[in-house]
C-alpha cells in the first residue's frame, strides 16, 4: 500500500478537544455535586461574574476566530482528519492552539461565573489532557506533514499564550 494510512495521516487526538471541554465540565459539577469546597462566592456575584464573563467571551472570540481561519485556508478543524494546509494567520500568529486556549478560558470563565469551584483545581488537569493527549499528537504529524515549514513556525509562536 502506497502512501500513509489514514490513521498516519492525522494526528489522532485521544478525543476530539470539545469532548474533553465536556467531560472535564461535567466532572466539575459531578464534584460540585458530590463535595462542593464552596471557596468562590455565590454564582453570579458581581465580580467573578465580570471576569468570568470576560473569560467566556475572550474564549469564544479566540476559538471561533481560529475555526472561521481554518475554514477559510480549507483545512479541516477537526484533528482527526488530515491538516491540508499548515495555517499560521490570524490567531494562529500569537498561538500555536488558540481554540484549545479558547477552550481553557471559558471553562474557568464558566467556572467563575457559575461559582463551580472545581474548575480550579480540574483547570490544570484539562490542560494537561489537551497538551498530552491532542497538542503534542498535532504537533508531532504537523512536524511530519509540512516538516521544516511547520519547525519554523513553532520556533517562532508559542504553544500556549505564555
Amino acid at each position: 500500500m502506497d502512501g500513509p494510512t489514514p490513521k498516519q495521516d492525522a494526528p489522532n487526538p485521544v478525543a476530539v478537544p470539545p469532548v474533553i471541554w465536556a467531560a472535564a465540565l461535567a466532572l466539575v459539577i459531578l464534584l460540585e455535586w458530590l463535595a462542593p469546597p464552596g471557596f468562590l462566592p455565590p454564582p453570579l456575584s458581581i465580580i467573578p461574574t465580570v471576569i468570568g464573563a470576560a473569560l467566556v467571551l475572550l474564549g469564544l472570540g479566540l476559538a471561533i476566530a481560529g475555526a472561521r481561519t481554518f475554514r477559510a485556508a480549507k483545512t479541516n478543524l477537526d484533528p482527526r482528519r488530515p491538516a491540508l494546509v499548515l495555517v499560521e494567520h490570524g490567531p494562529y500568529r500569537l498561538t500555536r492552539n488558540p481554540i484549545y486556549v479558547g477552550l481553557l478560558f471559558g471553562f474557568l470563565g464558566i467556572g467563575l461565573i457559575a461559582s463551580l469551584d472545581w474548575t480550579i483545581p480540574l483547570l490544570p488537569a484539562l490542560w494537561l489532557a489537551l497538551h498530552h493527549g491532542v497538542v503534542l499528537r498535532e504537533e508531532a504529524y504537523l512536524s511530519r506533514r509540512f516538516g521544516e515549514d511547520y519547525d519554523n513556525y513553532r520556533a517562532r509562536t508559542r504553544r500556549w499564550l505564555i
